[in-house]
Formats: structure tokens, C-alpha cells, sequence
């Protein structure tokens, strides 16, 4: 896999993932369109890998100790891993 790049985008919920990928006046549509239109029936030299996962509310976790936070931690409210919450199974607990 000489010369893959990676990457994650975690976004605030599918319909903004949608929106934003189908909007022509965002950079997504135009991108992926001139894309398919140079590559046209040409597959296998550059490829797309793309996959989407819905996460339910409060059924992930995403840790960060001495720095920012970022991904996850931008979509969602941030507390801190104290009590029941200091293992991922208090975390991922369903009281």
C-alpha cells in the first residue's frame, strides 16, 4: 500500500455528513465529481475506501489526558473520568 493516506472525520450527525456531501456550493460535491469524471471507467490505480458508522448518543468513549481534545470530543459534551466514570465500563454503563 506504497503512498495510502488516512482519513477520520468525525461529524456532529449523519444528516450533516449528507449535507455538506451534497452540497455543490461546498468543496465535497465539486471535488468528487471532477474526480469520477477523470477517472471515468478507470478503476484500480486510485482507489476510494469510505465507510460511515452511526454511533448511538452515550454508546462511545474517547479519552484524552494532557492535551486538547479533539474528534470525539469536539461533537459531544466533555466530563471528567472521576467516579464511576474512571473505568470505560462505568463510562459505557447503561445507568
Amino acid at each position: 500500500m506504497g503512498g495510502f493516506k488516512g482519513f477520520v472525520q468525525y461529524w456532529r450527525s449523519f444528516e450533516h455528513l449528507e449535507a455538506y456531501a451534497r452540497d455543490p456550493k461546498q468543496q465535497h460535491w465539486p471535488a468528487w465529481t471532477e474526480f469520477n469524471r477523470r477517472v471515468g471507467n478507470s478503476r484500480g490505480d486510485v482507489g476510494i475506501w469510505h465507510e460511515t458508522y452511526k454511533v448511538r448518543s452515550g454508546e462511545y468513549e474517547c479519552l484524552y489526558s494532557g492535551m486538547p481534545p479533539f474528534g470525539l470530543a469536539k461533537a459531544a459534551e466533555r466530563v471528567d473520568a472521576v467516579g464511576s466514570l474512571a473505568s470505560a465500563r462505568g463510562r459505557l454503563s447503561d445507568g
